[in-house]
């Protein structure tokens, strides 16, 4: 007998909103920094800005050892001997202190080499330094992040959402409007992450310790396996979009990398639909993957609904956006939709592939992003000297479908998720399609417009069971939020 749902649609339908009023005004944030950066930088500076900001992030995540992955796993039971805030002192001193040495080292021994991977023109070794601050106080931000998440706390978390996105990007448009050079922006950039930081750290001072009876805890042996088993997953995934952005840049050149950046951080408007969707997600999967599996499957369907839907509105759209943008990455157009796949896959994998982390088997994470990293440096050398620009965005976006069939299949043979395979199945299939005609008519509005619209129809045709039920579940909220007006009168 099947234990019954523990929440109704529309508290779940309530719980991911309510985390999804960060996401909604981080939207708003990003897409004005995207505007401006668009028309206000050169394509050449805006490559090797992004860059800085990307491969800070990559070397916060080689730094952080996959602890925050088990903060967030081991939070609601921590490992003896430690408490929740012992745990969070635990992660964080252990993940500063090795980004500190690494950073002594990089800088000490071979500064130059290190940045020669990232960057094509010469740099001072003061940027190397610049590269590990930047990771250190985006390292801050996402611990405080997801202390708020999973202690439930939504006004803060919110706040402290949005205030990142605001100190990270706003404030390098400081910049774009006084002088938009490499180095002003990539001042502006620490300035504004520097004021996050120390905002969101000391209210929090009390938890952060580098005592040795927290550090070197007997939890280790649980906390350390665990996140380092996780690590290179968030590692690999960082660089894959790093070394794409960097292989153009190099082989290429800089405008062309400006425009693959400009077009990568574009696609990421389809995060819109997934909101608040993927933080909620994770805690309630955890929560009640034994007893709401009929609810994980249905939400499957719904996401890659809305997602499918809404890839086919920006393609319809595809020409107004980048007439906003602006010449300089109007030649984005042409690999728009490709890259597009990047995201929509991500999102769906939400729904797909928590199995893996239900068995707490993450090495099949990290081996499915190991062959996404492998295909993208192989299809890229492949690829980008007869296709260019084409040839790099292929390859991100196949590798990337290499990892979403791998860690689904296996996910799926752990924990099934998804209500009919086949269904699913055909859903990618046209959508494949449809970005195929996207591209091949890349220039023609009304073609690619009539193209979008009939996949539209088509998904609808495909889902109609899950439209019905959405449309009743929207009345039904609708009838309850009447009905406690009146209540309250």
């Amino acid at each position: 007998m099947k234990e019954k749902s523990s929440m109704s649609p529309i508290c779940f339908l309530a719980s991911i909103l309510k985390y999804s009023i960060a996401t909604l005004v981080n939207f708003v944030i990003y897409g004005v920094s995207l505007l401006l950066v668009a028309w206000l930088v050169d394509p050449a500076v805006w490559s090797q800005v992004d860059i800085f900001i990307s491969a800070s992030t990559l070397l916060m995540n080689i730094c952080i050892l996959g602890l925050d992955q088990s903060f967030i796993r081991f939070f609601n039971e921590p490992p003896n001997p430690l408490d929740k805030d012992a745990l969070f002192g635990t992660c964080f001193g252990i993940s500063s202190i090795f980004l500190v040495l690494t950073c002594i080292i990089c800088c000490v021994f071979f500064p130059q080499q290190v940045l020669s991977v990232f960057f094509v023109d010469p740099l001072n070794n003061i940027y190397l330094a610049l590269l590990f601050l930047n990771a250190f106080m985006s390292m801050i931000g996402r611990y405080i992040n997801i202390m708020y998440r999973m202690e439930g706390n939504i006004k803060l978390y919110t706040f402290e959402s949005v205030a990142m996105q605001f100190f990270s990007k706003m404030f390098y448009l400081i910049a774009v409007f006084i002088n938009p050079s490499f180095d002003n922006m990539v001042l502006w950039v620490l300035i504004g992450m520097a004021i996050f930081s120390f905002v969101f750290l000391w209210p929090n001072r009390s938890r952060v310790t580098f005592s040795s009876s927290v550090l070197f805890t007997k939890a280790n042996n649980t906390l350390m396996p665990y996140g380092l088993a996780l690590a290179p997953t968030a590692i690999m995934l960082w660089l894959n979009g790093l070394f794409s952005k960097v292989y153009i840049s190099k082989t290429i050149g800089a405008a062309p990398a400006g425009v693959f950046s400009m077009v990568s951080l574009l696609s990421n408007v389809v995060a819109l639909v997934q909101a608040g969707f993927a933080t909620f997600w994770s805690a309630f999967i955890y929560a009640n993957y034994k007893t709401e599996q009929e609810k994980i499957k249905q939400v499957h369907d719904y996401l890659t609904f809305l997602i499918v839907e809404f890839l086919c509105l920006i393609l319809a759209f595809e020409d107004i956006i980048f007439f906003f943008l602006g010449p300089g990455y109007k030649s984005g157009v042409d690999v728009f939709p490709i890259m597009l796949l990047v995201p929509i896959f991500s999102i769906i994998a939400e729904t797909t592939v928590y199995g893996i982390s239900i068995v707490k088997k993450p090495i099949h994470d990290t081996i499915g992003i190991a062959l996404s990293v492998i295909f993208n440096i192989l299809f890229c050398i492949w690829l980008a000297p007869s296709f260019g620009l084409y040839g790099v965005c292929i390859a991100l976006a196949a590798s990337n479908i290499i990892m979403f069939l791998y860690r689904t299949i296996v996910g799926q043979k752990f924990y099934c998720s998804i209500v009919n395979a086949k269904r699913t199945t055909i859903v990618i299939l046209i959508m494949f399609l449809i970005v195929f005609g996207a591209c091949v008519f890349s220039h023609n509005f009304i073609v690619k417009f009539a193209i979008s619209l009939i996949g539209m129809i088509v998904y609808i045709i495909i889902y109609r069971k899950q439209l019905k039920n959405a449309v009743d579940l929207a009345k039904e909220i609708v009838i309850s939020f009447k009905r406690k007006k009146f209540n309250n009168h």
